[in-house]
């Protein structure tokens, strides 16, 4: 539903810029879109394109997922066609049924009201995609792997319904964060620590002489008072200068600082500040290798052209740290890899069918086999 409303909402947005001849804005949003499909509806349907299995609903569901990338792409296509004639066509005579047009520049345009609308559900896919954003903007600020599990993901939103879309999606969030718990937090005073400076360029012409005194009772705000200002409130301060007076602050009057606590690695936007736990707990620590050890196998079965229904097994050399990480998590290895079988043995650096895989800080070696 939600990708299909962004369908929509592609062709209206490149039909409007087209119609007013403004080219360079039209291209804007066929990146966008192309983003949209390929790095959240695609990746996040994989396991419904790859299902295998004689259930009459999950059949079905299988069915679902392709008739709506199919959807997407050829409309993708006639869309893009003005901007990328060639590709374009190429990706419409792979999808094109036989009652189609020749070419894709023989198609009419689409019209966006053959998609259904869907206003908030898009609310709800942006304010998560805009949080996950900011989760993965702090994991790569703070060299934080994504395949490594982390303890926990602090959210922190003074909109209302922002923080209700949020909860909703917890499981999703900490999925595509890799944490095992979301927590949502009332004040980002829990996450942060404030400190306020005066801004000199908007209050140095007003005070005066007075500046520096002003300066100084800022510096001395409450995390209570700085909030006010924080959500567009005015603050009344009381200041001793040349003569006692009273000063008026808004937000454009203080520059707010913000210091992580302890254990905490924080990271604003607007309404929106999120904060992740950075210890890792030995626990954490195996599950992260054993994330490495299948995407290093997923790559192999990728490059021996395995299909990605096909059974597998799996020797590999490696050492205590990555083995006792697997065996305590084979069940999930196992299932992640479509392995039948997974035996530690010793592989001789001559072995022309193994591979070296880097697991962690290790180098392992893996041989797989199509069952």
């Amino acid at each position: 539903r939600w990708i299909l409303s962004e369908t929509g909402n592609l062709v209206r947005s490149v039909g409007e810029y087209l119609d007013a001849y403004d080219i360079q804005k039209a291209i804007e949003p066929i990146l966008s879109f192309i983003d949209a499909l390929n790095n959240w509806y695609i990746r996040r349907s994989r396991r419904r394109f790859w299902k295998s299995t004689q259930d009459e609903s999950g059949d079905l569901d299988k069915k679902d997922a392709y008739a709506t990338l199919r959807g997407a792409l050829i409309t993708l296509a006639k869309v893009a066609a003005p901007f990328m004639p060639f590709i374009t066509d190429e990706i419409y005579q792979n999808l094109k049924n036989e009652n189609d047009p020749e070419s894709v520049h023989l198609c009419d345009w689409p019209d966006a009201g053959d998609f259904l609308k869907d206003e908030s559900l898009e609310m709800k896919m942006d304010v998560t995609r805009r949080t996950v954003s900011l989760g993965r903007a702090l994991r790569n600020a703070h060299e934080l792997k994504i395949r490594q599990p982390l303890k926990s993901l602090h959210v922190v939103t003074r909109n209302k319904d922002e923080k209700s879309v949020l909860i909703e999606m917890t499981d999703l969030l900490a999925e595509e964060l890799n944490v095992k718990e979301v927590l949502f937090r009332e004040n980002e005073e829990d996450l942060v620590e404030y400190s306020a400076k005066a801004n000199f360029k908007v209050l140095g012409r007003k005070l005066g002489k007075d500046m520096k005194a002003a300066a100084g009772r800022i510096e001395q705000l409450s995390p209570s008072e700085i909030q006010t200002l924080m959500t567009g409130g005015v603050l009344s301060l009381d200041f001793e200068g040349s003569q006692s007076k009273v000063l008026e602050l808004t937000s454009e009057s203080v520059d707010v600082r913000r210091s992580e606590k302890a254990g905490l690695k924080v990271l604003n936007e607007g309404f929106l500040t999120v904060a992740l736990d950075p210890e890792l707990t030995p626990e954490l620590i195996s599950e992260g290798l054993v994330r490495d050890l299948i995407r290093g196998i997923q790559s192999l079965r990728k490059d021996s052209g395995f299909d990605v229904t096909d059974r597998i097994n799996v020797k590999a050399d490696a050492p205590d740290e990555v083995r006792s990480a697997a065996d305590s998590l084979m069940d999930y290895l196992s299932g992640e890899t479509l392995a039948e079988s997974f035996k530690w043995m010793s592989i001789s650096e001559n072995d022309g069918s193994s591979v070296d895989v880097s697991v962690g800080d290790y180098s392992i070696r893996i041989i797989i086999e199509k069952k």
